[in-house]
């Protein structure tokens, strides 16, 4: 494990015995792996941390070590849940490796960030396709409908929590009543695009926080620093172009424009995030704070709308003035 410190900028070089990096990158590959399969869908979660170890290992000690660890990770886990009577559950899991092999080989050619991102949604979403696909072959009682008929019980049950609750106003407890009503009707309608997001999050996660770790790691990293990440503006037109789609009181056009509305304010959101990383690091925040403000940003509703006008606003407004940067590079 290298890590550069010093002062002035010089570096010193600390080391971990090679044995002990490998244990522990097989610890928490197989942790990644066997979680979700023993409280499944509780821990579900933790095999989107998948493609970030096997990207992480596999362009940090190199594809041949590397390939090795993911072997001996992949053994040990199937293993574990062998004994826990788990094993079926762990496939789901395995279908997030090839997505990190996808990443680590884009990231050794130097491809760029988004193109990279595409290729890893593209074979992160088609492996879990396939595995409901053929979950839903095999299994009866499985399928895209009983998912939506799962979700519509779950807002159900959530009514009754609320209406079962006498501390909550009349007139509030109407409005919560509408609201749900309504997310049965539209959550069907947006499941695609809901289902999508998931699979570009955990590519996103992969790239950003891989990126991350490499560089602070191993001194070396396939991509410049997450602050300075910046989308095509060329893609402002497919935010518009979808917005007016999704106004169409026809379907499917509006349901398309609903679904692709979604998807592509993902990645304004995450542009967003972007630029509050550079103006924490330019106001020089500390650390507790940013992860304060950055949980509260992601998780209340508001603050994730925020992000996304951010990200939008930055296409005209230009808030790190990375254009102008670039524009005096090439002159």
């Amino acid at each position: 494990m290298i890590r550069v410190t010093g002062v002035d900028r010089v570096d010193q070089v600390e080391r971990k015995p090679e044995w002990v990096k490998n244990i522990q990158y097989i610890f928490f590959l197989s942790l990644a792996l066997v979680l979700p399969g023993i409280k499944w869908p509780v821990l579900s979660w933790v095999s989107g941390l998948v493609p970030l170890l096997s990207f992480y290992i596999l362009y940090g000690i190199g594809w041949n070590k590397g390939n090795m660890i993911i072997l001996q990770g992949v053994v040990l886990s199937c293993v574990i849940c062998f004994f826990l009577q788990k094993l079926p559950l762990i496939l789901l899991s395995l279908t997030a490796l090839p997505a990190g092999y996808t990443i680590a080989y884009a990231a050794g050619k130097l491809e760029e960030q988004i193109n990279t991102g595409i290729k890893g949604i593209i074979t992160l979403g088609t492996c879990w396709l396939l595995f409901w696909g053929g979950l839903a072959a095999t299994n009866e009682t499985f399928s895209y409908s009983t998912l939506i008929h799962w979700l519509q019980e779950g807002l159900d049950v959530s009514l009754n929590v609320y209406r079962q609750n006498q501390n909550i106003p009349v007139d509030t407890l109407v409005v919560i009543d509408q609201m749900i009503n309504q997310m049965k009707v539209v959550i069907p309608k947006i499941l695609p695009a809901i289902l999508t997001s998931i699979v570009i999050c955990n590519v996103w996660l992969a790239i950003v926080a891989g990126n991350f770790l490499l560089f602070k790691n191993y001194g070396r990293a396939p991509w410049p620093d997450y602050k300075l990440w910046k989308l095509p503006e060329k893609l402002i037109w497919v935010e518009i172009f979808s917005a007016a789609l999704a106004l169409i009181p026809m379907e499917p056009f509006s349901n398309i424009g609903m679904n692709l509305l979604i998807l592509v304010s993902v990645f304004f959101v995450f542009q967003g995030i972007s630029i509050l990383v550079y103006f924490f690091n330019k106001w020089n925040i500390p650390v507790i704070f940013r992860w304060l403000l950055y949980i509260i940003a992601i998780i209340q509703s508001s603050g994730t709308i925020l992000l996304l006008a951010i990200g939008i606003a930055d296409i005209w407004l230009d808030f790190r003035r990375l254009n102008k940067e670039v524009a005096i590079r090439n002159n």
